[in-house]
């Protein structure tokens, strides 16, 4: 049986013969796993040459940024903290606060225009707005949203949580 076709089959027509079934789940996705997807998506980035994530407890991020240029800037460290979670299905916006940078901001200015460029990512000061929705969109992926009841993103000691709560509906 191809579980695949099935499983597409099912997908594309609203999963009719789930109807009422439930779940939820935490996925660890540890701090090897989520650099490796970071330094994939940011592959031939002119902005940012490396980005290294650290998973720390308290729903808390360090970061360490290389921008392309200036070449002679030193790497960039700081924090970041997720200060707001999705609120689906209304607002799917994932709200984090940089923290530490003191006097690169204006370095870590030059990343932004790279943050702003990717769907779904936009940089305000201190701030920074990951849109689940448009997110997913650039991946064809939005529909994953119709099923999610809750979702929320944390982390533990060098893994990034996600929790979530689904369900098919009638």
């Amino acid at each position: 049986m191809d579980f695949l076709k099935l499983f597409a089959d099912q997908e594309r027509d609203g999963f009719p013969d789930l109807v009422g079934s439930e779940g939820q789940a935490a996925v660890r996705v540890s701090e090897r796993l989520l650099n490796t997807i970071l330094s994939e998506q940011l592959s031939g980035s002119n902005s940012i040459r490396e980005v290294q994530l650290s998973p720390r407890a308290g729903s808390r991020l360090g970061v360490r940024l290389v921008l392309v240029k200036p070449s002679f800037l030193p790497p960039i460290s700081f924090d970041v903290t997720i200060e707001k979670q999705p609120s689906l299905p209304d607002d799917p916006v994932l709200g984090l606060t940089l923290s530490g940078l003191g006097g690169l901001l204006r370095f870590a200015g030059l990343a932004a225009g790279f943050l702003n460029s990717v769907p779904g990512v936009r940089m305000e000061g201190q701030r920074v707005f990951i849109d689940l929705r448009a997110a997913l969109a650039r991946h064809g992926l939005t529909r994953v949203l119709d099923y999610v009841k809750d979702v929320a993103v944390g982390t533990e000691e060098g893994k990034l949580v996600v929790v979530f709560a689904a369900a098919v509906r009638g």
